[in-house]
């Protein structure tokens, strides 16, 4: 009977999510907005931030209580029997691995979140990393990466090579010839156990030369890890096409509007040992293969598992991946050039790294006003952005820039608007200034 209702459970979204492929496309923009949770009591909050915490459509969110109603009906069976959420999981998997052209979705398991991904493999190597390794990173790691380097530092000795990288980027060699400088001067006289790097960076957002940097790190006998945070229903993965990258993980509940928090992480199968990887729970002696390892942590919610499916259907009910990531990669290229223009300032990279996110200077040499600024919009304006950004003299010296979303729920004149608004704004602060006075990129 369980296994009964959770197929019809999955029935139902499907029918929901696609009775609209044998009409016209779904318009995207401001009809879309009731899809979400933006709209509250006649009043819209504007949302320029998706790649911070994703967003989550109603219809997932619904099936998930409807996983959650299972989960409490049936508790046993959804706990310990195959047609609980191991079902979810299997399914999942499958159909993200396809999306992903993975070849065995036993290479991969669903894991929380991208901090947990990095975690299960980095401080599960094998042999364990020591004082004597280091762990090579880019100068726009994640900032809680970087917090994870200084625990292994201070707990086990482990040392960092961070590699500078310049901005604006002006292409793959802005990555390319940096770190191609660091291995040759290092690489023979450190041992380098790791190499971690972005698929799309956070702050700026840019798309990394993947591919390029794999075969350059395997070069040198180092393995990599490919943090796709940001990737997932932004940009195309293609994991066959990565030159044996041998780590990659990816966030579920960004731009794939799956509920939070849920990601996968992809082991390439001769990193496959006993004992490790191994969850951030332990609770086993570990001895189970890979994907069996990752399957009870213990007792938790693992309903926004299942949310995937329901996030994957109603993509497919918009028009599918192509549709979703062309006209969210358009509107973020529009916006950028928009306010470039508007602003008269500079994007932070060429237009055939951005993904469905762009950086763009703000025109002030101020960044605390910049950060009073982002404050304003929220708060006065419904409207909420990346928090204020800058990049030290360093590696280009921006006193400010904004990383901003574009999402099928927005149109042109959203970003019209925001414009405008952070023009005014300026002024009002006295903090405005003209192309002629500004920090020059």
């Amino acid at each position: 009977m369980f296994a009964i209702v959770f197929v019809t459970v999955l029935v139902l979204i499907a029918t929901k999510t696609t009775s609209s492929t044998n009409r016209d496309p779904i318009p995207f923009g401001p009809e879309r907005l009731n899809d979400f949770f933006f709209v509250k009591n006649g009043t819209v909050f504007h949302q320029f931030n998706h790649g911070a915490y994703g967003g989550t459509p109603k219809i997932v969110v619904d099936s998930q209580y409807k996983y959650v109603e299972q989960m409490e009906s049936s508790i046993r069976d959804w706990m310990n029997g195959a047609t609980g959420y191991r079902q979810c999981i299997t399914l999942a998997k499958q159909r993200l691995a396809e999306m992903m052209h993975i070849k065995n979705a036993s290479d991969t398991v669903l894991v929380d979140n991208a901090s947990e991904g990095i975690n299960d493999i980095i401080r599960n190597l094998d042999p364990p990393l020591g004082s004597s390794d280091y762990i090579l990173d880019l100068s726009i790691a994640y900032a809680p990466f970087k917090g994870l380097y200084q625990w292994l530092s201070s707990r086990y000795g482990v040392k960092i090579l961070e590699v500078p990288i310049q901005w604006p980027v002006t292409g793959p060699e802005s990555f390319i010839n940096p770190i191609t400088a660091a291995l040759e001067a290092n690489a023979s006289t450190i041992n380098i156990r790791i190499a971690i790097f972005s698929h799309i960076s956070a702050y700026p957002a840019v798309i990394l030369p993947v591919k390029e940097l794999v075969e350059l790190f395997h070069q040198y006998n180092i393995p990599v890890i490919v943090d796709g945070a940001h990737a997932l229903g932004n940009i195309e993965i293609n994991i066959e096409d990565m030159s044996n990258v041998d780590y990659y993980f990816t966030n579920t509940h960004k731009w794939l509007y799956s509920s939070k928090s849920s990601a996968i992480l992809y082991v390439r199968h001769d990193h496959q040992h006993l004992y490790v990887p191994a969850p951030a729970i332990v609770d086993s002696a570990m001895i189970e293969d890979f994907e069996t390892r990752f399957i009870w942590t213990g007792t938790r919610d693992r309903t926004p598992y299942c949310a995937i499916l329901s996030a994957l259907d109603y993509r497919q009910s918009l028009g599918g991946e192509e549709r979703i990531m062309n006209y969210n990669h358009d509107l973020a290229q529009y916006g950028g050039r928009y306010l470039s223009r508007l602003w008269k300032t500079k994007i932070l990279s060429p237009e055939n790294m951005q993904s469905s996110m762009t950086n763009i200077q703000v025109p002030t040499n101020n960044f605390t006003q910049c950060q009073i600024i982002v404050g304003q919009l929220y708060n006065t304006y419904n409207t909420m952005v990346s928090g204020a950004s800058n990049i030290i003299p360093e590696f280009g010296n921006i006193p400010c820039y904004l990383r901003l979303s574009a999402q099928i729920y927005q149109e042109k004149k959203d970003w019209h608007i925001l414009g405008a608004l952070v023009l005014n704004l300026l002024k009002e602060l006295n903090s405005y200034v003209p192309k002629k006075n500004l920090l020059k990129l």
